[in-house]
């Protein structure tokens, strides 16, 4: 990449992140650390806008990933920060350090000929994802999980399988998950700050705390 096209992009930063702000407000998005979510349904849908510098500058790309909100509040519960998040605003679902992993939904690119047709070019990402989140609906819980399943492996995969069991009271089920997560050696991809406890041995405490209430122990 020249000098040229890198300044190019740099000057081009601001005035995109401006774009994204005013066209996702004028579309319904609404926008933190440049991301663009909107809830529809219970589900949370996050927009990743980018400029493609692989592109240099000549095209913009995206990636739309979702959730459904009560992932949030159960992993929130599982982990003992309940009372810490109802502090927080709405925002920290898509920012927050410590929530559920999103599900990626799809990657693409849209031209951008010349900065003068820069919000048309975001209106053209916004095309797109819009285009998706109807496409996905996830009316249940146990729809969004059978999407997750089909991911590869990974300990965000499995931490968004056991919530989405606990959130639906599949209590055994979960626990068998979680105790074969634990034996892969995952942790869930989140640690206790004494680094002692992963929140899958938390689900797999607040597993057996419910099973114990179910049997009247």
């Amino acid at each position: 990449m020249t000098r040229e096209e890198q300044r190019y992009l740099r000057e081009l930063k601001k005035p995109f992140e401006t774009a994204c702000r005013s066209v996702g407000k004028r579309r319904g998005w609404k926008s933190i650390s440049g991301i663009q979510y909107q809830v529809r349904n219970g589900m949370l849908y996050e927009l990743f806008p980018d400029l493609s510098w692989a592109d240099r500058g000549k095209a913009l790309k995206a990636w739309l990933c979702c959730k459904p909100v009560v992932l949030d509040e159960m992993y929130w519960d599982v982990f003992h920060m309940r009372e810490e998040a109802a502090k927080m605003p709405f925002s920290f679902h898509v920012n927050g350090a410590f929530t559920a992993p999103v599900y990626t939904l799809d990657r693409w690119k849209t031209p951008l000929p010349g900065p003068e047709i820069l919000k048309e070019a975001v209106d053209a990402l916004l095309d797109q994802a819009e285009a998706l989140v109807e496409e996905h609906p996830f009316p249940t819980l146990a729809d969004f999980r059978r999407a997750v399943e089909t991911e590869p492996a990974n300990s965000g995969r499995t931490l968004n399988i056991v919530l989405c069991l606990l959130c639906e009271g599949a209590y055994e089920e979960a626990a068998r998950e979680i105790t074969a997560a634990l034996a892969r050696g995952e942790d869930g991809g989140f640690l206790r700050m004494d680094g002692k406890q992963g929140i899958l041995e938390d689900a797999r405490d607040w597993c057996a705390e419910r099973a114990a209430e179910e049997l009247g122990l």
